[in-house]
């Protein structure tokens, strides 16, 4: 999608007759000026608590995004995965506003990019207050591609050493871990455009090939070839290998 997706998005609210749509338009509308603007004050109200004001960390969240301005497309770029590949999601305005999934990654990226500064206690409150809030639990040195959907968001387990890279979809309830090593390189390496099913645990210093498909509720504890479909405890491939275009 071209263009500023926040006034896609306002186009959305303005065409929904439901009164809520009329109150979340007239609550971001004359503040917000893009995407970013409006993730800021959503993450910040909700992840907010006792010991840092909402203000003081959308303070901190524009200035992560003064440092670093492609956050703003990657947040866009993960709005548009969702809409894209979420069948039961009808307007762009669901994800941003509804998605649990989505806003936990979005609230990762700024604790990612909190960490890589070492502000590491902050990155680590923050990383806490995403779990407490969408029961997702990201390190925040975990490193993540663009265009991740993280559907439901509930009980997803993303370790410390794990990398993701683009266009990868996570079910609930799956755990990205380590199997016990407590130095180097402990969690999986996750190649683009792989599908991981409700439940499925991936642990070890392994690769998921690209364009495979981890079954749900299946355990992988070695390297797995791109293209393939593996199932079962321990996961094994199923069938023939999916052409890769």
């Amino acid at each position: 999608m071209t263009g500023n997706i926040w006034d896609r998005i306002r186009l959305e609210l303005e065409n929904t007759s439901e009164p809520i749509a009329k109150k979340i338009l007239d609550q971001y509308e004359k503040q917000c000026k893009d995407l970013a603007d409006v993730l800021t004050i959503i993450l910040s109200k909700k992840l907010s608590d006792d010991l840092i004001t909402s203000n003081e960390l959308a303070a901190i969240f524009k200035e992560i995004l003064t440092d670093n301005i492609e956050l703003k497309d990657t947040f866009k770029r993960d709005l548009t995965s969702y809409f894209e590949r979420d069948f039961a999601c009808t307007h762009y305005f669901e994800v941003l506003f509804f998605f649990r999934g989505y806003q936990a990654l979005q609230a990762h990226r700024f604790s990612h990019e909190l960490f890589k500064k070492r502000n590491l206690v902050t990155a680590k409150w923050l990383q806490n207050r995403i779990f407490e809030t969408y029961a997702t639990d990201i390190h925040p040195a975990a490193k993540i591609g663009k265009g991740l959907v993280i559907d439901h968001g509930i009980g997803v387990v993303i370790g410390e050493t794990c990398e993701i890279e683009d266009d990868v979809f996570i079910f609930h309830n799956v755990t990205l871990g380590s199997t016990g090593k407590t130095e180097g390189k402990r969690h999986p390496k996750i190649c683009s455009n792989v599908v991981i099913g409700a439940g499925a645990t991936i642990l070890g210093n392994i690769t998921i090939g690209a364009h495979s498909n981890i079954a749900a509720g299946a355990v992988v504890l070695k390297d797995t070839a791109p293209g393939i479909t593996v199932a079962g405890i321990p996961a094994k491939p199923k069938g023939k290998a999916n052409k890769i275009q």
